[in-house]
């Protein structure tokens, strides 16, 4: 994984660009009442990270335009939306890298993992993926190898403080 703590700061990086090369990228993303805003510490690189470098797609999910990396990530709460009670600025999270659609028959069955919705961080959408949910996170497909993100509350997880950024960064829930 890559210890965004002992970096001095973090430029985003764009997965195919015009060039076919890593570029500085921003994201904009909404903050709602049920997201938190976390500053990452660390975020790691795994086989569908590589996957995507070297192919460009991974079954279905084809990149089609620039796209940032990393979706095993941990950090530190710097904001809360006005309908978290779980979890304050200052809290050790780690995150699902996966937001499901709530409202599915396989999250509703407590089996969110399964949900044929689901969208992923650093992951882009395939074509056949339309539905919107209520969090505007996750919604461009971009990865969290970047200074902050936006995640729902409801997948954001505190880490204990005797377990690192990295060791925080790839634990499953």
């Amino acid at each position: 994984s890559l210890s965004l703590s002992r970096s001095r700061s973090l430029s985003s990086l764009l997965f195919r660009s015009p060039a076919d090369k890593f570029a500085p990228a921003q994201v904009y993303e909404e903050m709602g009442p049920t997201d938190v805003k976390i500053q990452m510490k660390s975020v790691g690189i795994c086989g569908s990270d590589v996957h995507f470098y070297k192919h460009g797609h991974l079954f279905d999910f084809v990149v089609k335009e620039p796209m940032i990396l990393g979706h095993e990530g941990s950090g530190v709460v710097v904001e809360v939306g006005s309908a978290v009670k779980h979890l304050k600025v200052g809290d050790r999270v780690c995150m699902e890298p996966g937001i499901p659609d709530p409202e599915s028959e396989e999250s509703r069955m407590g089996h969110y993992n399964m949900c044929p919705q689901q969208r992923f961080w650093a992951c882009p959408p395939p074509d056949y993926a339309t539905k919107v949910l209520e969090s505007k996170a996750h919604k461009s497909g971009h990865g969290c190898l970047r200074p902050t993100v936006i995640h729902p509350a409801a997948y954001t997880y505190k880490i204990p403080d005797h377990l690192s950024f990295d060791g925080g960064g790839k634990r499953r829930t």
